[in-house]
C-alpha cells in the first residue's frame, strides 16, 4: 500500500481519529494493529514472516540476554534472515560465475531445481517488504541491550511496536528503540504538531508527485538503454537522477515524519541540504542521515573506527561502506558503489592527515571543491540505474568521451524541477532565514492541501518510491 494511495489515506484517517479518542493505554495497541493491516496489504505471508522474526528475536532476548553468545546469536539470526531472502540468488550466482557452474547463474533453472527437491510448485525466493530496514532496527536493538544502553525490560509487545510502526516501514528513517518507545507511552499532539505534520506531508507529496515524477519521466526512458544515448544526454541524466533521488527519498521521509508528528512522534531528520556539501565526508552528514549514523555506530565504530592505526582506519571506512552498499542491493553494482565511496572518504582523510592540498588556496577553492566532489558522487550513482558493472563502465565511458547518440528529450522540464529542488535545499541549509514566513503556513495550508489532493487524484504515474525496493 503506497502512502499516495486512496486506501492509505482512508486507513490513516480512521487510525488518526480513533488514536486520539481512545485511552493512552490502547494507543500503542491500535498502532500495532493498524501497522499489521498496513503491512498485510503488501502480503499476508510477509506479515506472518515478520511476526515470526519478531518472535524469535523476543525469545533470544528473553532467554539469552545474559549469555556471552547473546549478541552473536541475535545478530547472526537477523543477518541469516536477511541473507536468505535478499542475497540467496546473488550468492549462488556469484559462486556459479566463479566456478563456471552455469546452472547456478540461471535463476529459472535454480527455481525449478528447488521446486523438485522441496516439492513446492513454482518455488521462488521473494524479497519481503522493508526487510533491510527492520533488520537494521533489530540489530541495533540487540546491540543496545548488550551495551546496556536500554535499561528497561524488552518484551514481545515492545519489539513489535518498535519494528511494526507503519510511518517508517517503507523506507525509514531508521529509528532507534530508545527514541521511539518512550513516545509510545504518553503521546501528545499540539496545534503546532498538527500544522507541522500536515505541512511535512504536503511538502513530501509535492516533492514526489509534482517534481520527482516529472523528472522521472525525462530520465527513466534513458535507464532502459543508456548505452544508446549521447554522452551529453547521459551527463544531464546524472544531474537529473541526483535531483530525482533527493526529491523522491526526501519526499518519502517528509511524509513519514509528518505522519509520525500527527501521531505524537518526532522522527529524526534524514536530509539536510545534501547538495550544499563541501567534502566527501560532509555529504554523509547531510544525506540519508539515519543510515549514515547507523553504519557509523553499528559497523564502523565496532570495527575500531579511527582509534586504530591509520591504515586500518582507512580499511574500516571501506569495509563499512561496502557493507552499506550491499545493504542497498544484492548486486556487484552496489558493492562497487560502496567500495568507491569508502575509497573516496579514505583518500580525503589521508589528504587531511598529510595536509595535502591539490587545489591552491583562493576564493574559488570551496566552489571548485564542491564541483569535484559533487560530480564524483554523481557519476558513481550511475551504478544505481545500470544493470551490471560492464553496463555502468560503458555508460561512464560514453559520458566522459562525449559519444554521439540519442539526445535526451524534455530538458526544460528537468531544469524547472532542478530549480524547485534547489529551493528546498536552501530552506534546509538556512532555515532561520525562512522563519519569518512560518506564520503564513496556517493560511497557505488549506489551499496547498486542495492542490495536493487534486495532484494525487490526477496522478496516473508511478506511485512507488525509488528507495522502497531497498
Amino acid at each position: 500500500m503506497s502512502f499516495l494511495s486512496i486506501k492509505f489515506f482512508l486507513l490513516f484517517l480512521v487510525v488518526f481519529y480513533t488514536y486520539w479518542n481512545v485511552n493512552n493505554k490502547y494507543k500503542r495497541l491500535l498502532l500495532l494493529i493498524s501497522s499489521c493491516i498496513f503491512y498485510s496489504f503488501f502480503s499476508v505471508n510477509f506479515l506472518l514472516h515478520f511476526l515470526f522474526v519478531i518472535t524469535v528475536n523476543y525469545l533470544l532476548i528473553r532467554f539469552t540476554q545474559d549469555k556471552s553468545y547473546f549478541l552473536k546469536l541475535t545478530v547472526g539470526f537477523n543477518l541469516l534472515n536477511l541473507f536468505l531472502f535478499k542475497y540467496f540468488y546473488f550468492f549462488l550466482e556469484t559462486i556459479g560465475f566463479l566456478t563456471g557452474i552455469k546452472v547456478l547463474t540461471e535463476r529459472s533453472e535454480l527455481n525449478q531445481y528447488f521446486s523438485s527437491i522441496s516439492h513446492i510448485a513454482n518455488f521462488e525466493v521473494i524479497l519481503p517488504m522493508t526487510i533491510s530496514y527492520y533488520t537494521f532496527q533489530l540489530i541495533s536493538l540487540s546491540v543496545d541491550i548488550h551495551k546496556k544502553t536500554i535499561d528497561s525490560p524488552v518484551g514481545f509487545y515492545d519489539i513489535a511496536s518498535y519494528t511494526l510502526f507503519f510511518p517508517v516501514m517503507i523506507a525509514g528513517p531508521i529509528t532507534r528503540y530508545k527514541d521511539v518507545l518512550p513516545a509510545m507511552e504518553s503521546p501528545s499532539l499540539t496545534k503546532e504538531d498538527m500544522f507541522e505534520g500536515l505541512w511535512k506531508i504536503l511538502l513530501g507529496i509535492t516533492k514526489k508527485v509534482a517534481l520527482s515524477d516529472s523528472i522521472a519521466a525525462v530520465i527513466y526512458p534513458i535507464f532502459k538503454e543508456p548505452e544508446n544515448y549521447s554522452g551529453f544526454s547521459i551527463l544531464l541524466t546524472c544531474y537529473f537522477f541526483a535531483i530525482h533521488l533527493y526529491l523522491d527519498f526526501s519526499g518519502l521521509t517528509d511524509i513519514a515524519r509528518g505522519l509520525g508528528r500527527l501521531l505524537g512522534f518526532n522522527l529524526p531528520e534524514n536530509f539536510k541540504a545534501p547538495f550544499f556539501l563541501n567534502s566527501f565526508s560532509d555529504f554523509w552528514r547531510r544525506w540519508h542521515l539515519s543510515f549514515s549514523f547507523w553504519i557509523r555506530d553499528y559497523i564502523y565504530i565496532p570495527l575500531g573506527g579511527s582509534r586504530v592505526s591509520e591504515l586500518k582506519g582507512y580499511l574500516n571506512l571501506i569495509i563499512t561502506f561496502v557493507l552499506g552498499g550491499l545493504w542497498h542491493g544484492a548486486s556487484m553494482n552496489f558493492i562497487m558503489w560502496g567500495f568507491l565511496t569508502g575509497v573516496f572518504l579514505s583518500v580525503e582523510r589521508f589528504m587531511e592527515v598529510k595536509k595535502i592540498n591539490i587545489i591552491p588556496e583562493n576564493k574559488f577553492k570551496p566552489f571548485l571543491k564542491f564541483l569535484f566532489v559533487f560530480h564524483v558522487y554523481m557519476i558513481t550513482w550511475i551504478l544505481f540505474f545500470t544493470q551490471s558493472l560492464l553496463a555502468a563502465f560503458t555508460v561512464i565511458w560514453r559520458m566522459v568521451s562525449f559519444q554521439s547518440g540519442i539526445q535526451i528529450r524534455n530538458i526544460e522540464m528537468g531544469l524547472y524541477v532542478v530549480l524547485f529542488a534547489m529551493l528546498f535545499q536552501v530552506t534546509e541549509e538556512f532555515p532561520e532565514k525562512f522563519e519569518r514566513f512560518a506564520k503564513w503556513k496556517r493560511f497557505i495550508l488549506p489551499i496547498f492541501s486542495l492542490v495536493i489532493v487534486l495532484l494525487i487524484l490526477n496522478n496516473s504515474g508511478n506511485k512507488d518510491f525509488f528507495y522502497e525496493k531497498f
